[in-house]
């Protein structure tokens, strides 16, 4: 999978513009607060059709304008354009210029993995923002998993407001129960898949970018522990918590109440590791999210990298360079190239106030 053209009209600073990829590694180069950061924005939005950076997006819109649009055409085997308007009433998405209803039908069309030096927050991050990651990435492979999330989401917040009433139904109570786990079965197995896949690359991953003999991964703590019958614990889970929930009002367990744990050597990262070693862990985390979307669906995604580069010492730059070079299209923002990496020959543009312009450099 690669991108092969973006067009962007009122987006962020961008009056208008268009850039053409090379299917290799593009360096987007310039000062900052030039818009570098704004066009990797883009491309994550046309993946999952939302920002990383805001929730809200009409901060999208150029400054005096109505809408925002932006439009990529993606090769995989064939090509397809896909689009989003940002308007005050929400967004317009197109595939082909056809129009979509459900952006499950859309999700995933650009599959992208982002790295910034942002991600190191996620550490830290209350766990839902760990569970964010995780089902980012399994809605872009399995768009069925996007309706399920959302099908749970709706139950949870109709059960949540049953709870709050001072004489709740009971039998209402039974039912969503039985709807809930419906659809957590299929959630928590996506989610153990997820991490299985990642563990298989992840901690050789980290060896070879670090040099350290260490073992990376992480750790899925569901719910329901590591039973095998999903149904039958997630029934015993709400049948004992039943009472627990109408004193507090709210459902106390779930697959909402779930967290992703970063480890090194067996330890939880936040507790034990350097903040070098968090971005190696980090760095080899989003590079197994790449190999494992290319396991389950045989295509490769596109790496985006955000100033990264400034964040690693020349010889973690270099392995990172070697490692996916040959391997994916990758975006890269930097201020400054490496002396190293222009021998590599890169399409290189130069982006100033909104402007892009392509200096040298691609395999066309």
């Amino acid at each position: 999978m690669i991108v092969r053209q973006l067009n962007l009209r009122n987006y962020r600073n961008y009056e208008k513009a268009q850039i053409v990829f090379d299917p290799g590694m593009n360096l987007i180069t310039g000062n900052n607060a030039q818009g570098k950061t704004n066009l990797i924005e883009s491309l994550v939005y046309l993946s999952l059709t939302r920002s990383h950076r805001i929730s809200s997006d009409r901060q999208l819109i150029r400054e005096g304008c109505e809408f925002a649009e932006a439009s990529c055409t993606v090769s995989d085997g064939d090509d397809k354009k896909i689009s989003a308007v940002i308007h005050s009433a929400g967004k317009n998405l197109m595939i082909n210029r056809v129009p979509v209803k459900r952006s499950s039908e859309f999700v995933g069309i650009l599959n992208t993995v982002l790295f910034s030096p942002d991600d190191l927050g996620i550490f830290t991050d209350a766990p839902r923002e760990r569970r964010r990651i995780v089902n980012q990435e399994i809605t872009k492979i399995s768009p069925k998993q996007l309706y399920a999330l959302n099908r749970y989401a709706n139950l949870l917040k109709q059960k949540n407001t049953l709870l709050k009433m001072y004489n709740p139904d009971l039998s209402y109570l039974d039912i969503l129960d039985e709807q809930m786990i419906r659809e957590e079965v299929e959630i928590i197995r996506a989610r153990r898949r997820f991490t299985e896949g990642i563990n298989s690359h992840m901690e050789g991953i980290y060896r070879n970018l670090s040099d350290e003999d260490a073992s990376a991964g992480i750790v899925y703590d569901c719910c329901t522990g590591n039973d095998e019958n999903i149904e039958e614990s997630l029934k015993n889970m709400y049948r004992n918590a039943r009472q627990k929930d109408l004193e507090n009002h709210v459902s106390s367990c779930g697959i909402h109440r779930e967290d992703l744990i970063f480890t090194l050597n067996g330890k939880n990262v936040l507790l034990t590791a350097s903040q070098g070693q968090k971005r190696m862990v980090m760095l080899a985390f989003k590079l197994s999210i790449l190999e494992f979307i290319n396991d389950i669906t045989g295509k490769k995604a596109v790496l985006l990298l955000d100033d990264v580069l400034s964040e690693l010492d020349r010889s973690r730059q270099k392995k990172l360079i070697d490692m996916i070079k040959n391997s994916y299209q990758c975006i890269i923002t930097c201020t400054e190239i490496p002396e190293f990496l222009k021998k590599e020959n890169p399409c290189e543009f130069y982006v100033e106030n909104g402007k892009i312009n392509r200096v040298t450099g691609g395999r066309r």
